[in-house]
C-alpha cells in the first residue's frame, strides 16, 4: 500500500488485487473519492463490497466492476466516510460473489478531518 500525504488530502492505494483485502484508513481521516480500475477481461462477478468487519458491506454495498473498467464511485456509493478521530480504521474489500480472476488498482482519496 502506499500512503502519500504531504498535504491535508492524500491518497492510499494499492495495485495488483487479486483476492480479499484490507485498507486502513488513518485516524482523524475520511474518504473523499474512491476509484477502482480493473486492469483485465475479467469482471468482478458480483461487484465490490467494502465494509468496516470482515464480510461487512456498510461503506460500499455492491460496485459493479467491469472488464477493463476504471470505476469513480460515485460519492451517494459511498455510505460511511468517516469514522474516529483516534483510531485508525480497517476496511475490508470483498468480492460479492467471486473476483473471476479480475486484477483490480484501488485508488482511496482521503482528506484529513481533524
Amino acid at each position: 500500500m502506499t500512503f502519500f500525504a504531504s498535504a491535508p488530502i492524500a491518497v492510499l492505494s494499492k495495485f495488483g488485487v487479486t483476492a480479499n483485502e484490507t485498507f486502513v484508513i488513518p485516524a482523524g481521516w475520511g474518504i473523499s473519492r474512491l476509484i477502482i480500475a480493473n486492469t483485465t477481461a475479467n469482471a468482478v462477478t458480483g461487484g465490490i463490497r467494502i465494509g468496516t468487519t470482515d464480510g461487512g458491506a456498510d461503506v460500499v454495498v455492491a460496485q459493479p466492476v467491469g472488464a477493463g473498467a476504471i470505476v469513480f464511485v460515485e460519492d451517494a456509493t459511498v455510505l460511511k466516510k468517516y469514522f474516529s478521530d483516534t483510531v485508525d480504521q480497517t476496511l475490508y474489500a470483498q468480492a460479492v460473489v467471486a473476483w473471476n480472476s479480475a486484477s483490480l488498482r484501488f485508488f482511496f482519496v482521503i482528506i484529513r478531518m481533524v
